[in-house]
Formats: C-alpha cells, structure tokens, sequence
C-alpha cells in the first residue's frame, strides 16, 4: 500500500505514506517526529482519523485509531483539490524539492458583529442538536408517559436557544424583539420550579 497522506502532532503536519492500513491502525512513513503515546491526527482528503502512536522508529511509526476506519474510504482516490495539492507536494518533497517555510499569517480581523453572528449560528446548531434528541425521544411512548414534564422542559431550552439566536441575530441586524424570549424566560424558571 501507498498512500499518501498528512500527520498533524503537536500543532506541526508532515507529509506521510500510508503503508499498511487495517479498521483499528496503520502503519505510516515519512519524515516522523513522533513519540509512543502521543495522540496524533492522520488527514486525507475530507477524512480524518484520531490515534495514538504505538510505536515508532527512525522513518515510520505504528498508529492504533481511537475508532474503526473504513479502509475502502481512505484508499479511494482523492475527490478535493486539497488532498490532491497534499499529493502533489508529497510527490515534490519525495523528488528532493526542500519546503519552504511558510510565514505565520496574521489571522483575518474579527468583528463583534462577526462574533455575535457565530454565537448565533451556535446556538442554532446546538438548538438543531437537541431538537433531534427530543424528536427521537418523543418516538417512544413509555419515554413520553414517564417523562413528559422533562420533554417539556426540553422543548423549553430549545424555544429559548432558538429565541437566544434570533436575538442575537437581530443585534447584528439591527432588528431586536426581545418579547418571546421574556415568556420563555418565565416558562423556563417555572420549569425549573415545578417538583421533581
């Protein structure tokens, strides 16, 4: 096997071949500077794997992943630009082309109002989240008798989440309409009152 393929330790990536891979490890080489028992990330493409170094020595190391793999994925061929540049400069360094350094960027300029629409975005996605968990939840009719009061109370932190994000949302818009959020307050400590 040979594919290729990046180590990300220590906040530092370099290119590495896959030289063996199975659902639960591989085997890789490259120019390594890892150490037995470091948690590393493998990258290929879209695909990431998290592992552990098992072993190493000059030029290769042994990687046992924190969860199974499908090995069928990550010998396909590339599909994204990004692992197809990987590629490439894998191929350069392999004919002797040195690196060059790449100069430390400084990060594009972040706004409040850039913020507060992230905070917003999380908070949907985190809304989205649980919203999933309740719809799965409310699929079984035991789980609806015995804990209706706490679905509800779930319903209530979503409603709230929701209402957090359009508020949010509002502020970087220049729209605010705080009004559902003030019921949903009162709904959520009443919530919290009522006996367990």
């Amino acid at each position: 096997m040979y594919v290729a393929a990046v180590l990300c330790a220590r906040g530092t990536s370099s290119p590495v071949r896959i030289r063996n891979m199975s659902p639960s490890g591989a085997l890789i080489e490259g120019a390594l500077e890892v150490a037995e028992g470091e948690l590393v990330h493998l990258v290929r493409g879209g695909l990431t794997a998290e592992a552990w170094v098992v072993w190493s020595t000059a030029g290769r190391c042994g990687l046992k992943f924190s969860a199974p793999v499908e090995v069928k994925r990550w010998l396909s061929p590339p599909t994204n630009a990004e692992q197809q540049r990987v590629d490439a400069l894998v191929r350069l360094v392999q004919a002797g082309a040195v690196p060059l350094p790449v100069p430390d960027l400084d990060p594009p300029a972040v706004t409040e109002l850039d913020h507060t629409r992230r905070f917003a975005d999380d908070l949907r996605r985190v809304e989205a989240l649980l919203g999933t968990l309740s719809d799965r939840l409310a699929e079984h009719p035991r789980i609806v008798e015995e804990h209706g009061e706490a679905l509800q109370s779930l319903d209530i932190a979503m409603q709230t989440l929701a209402a957090i994000a359009a508020e949010l949302a509002g502020r970087a818009d220049g729209d605010s309409d705080g009004a559902k959020l003030g019921s949903l307050r009162r709904s959520a400590i009443k919530a919290l009152n009522r006996p367990a």
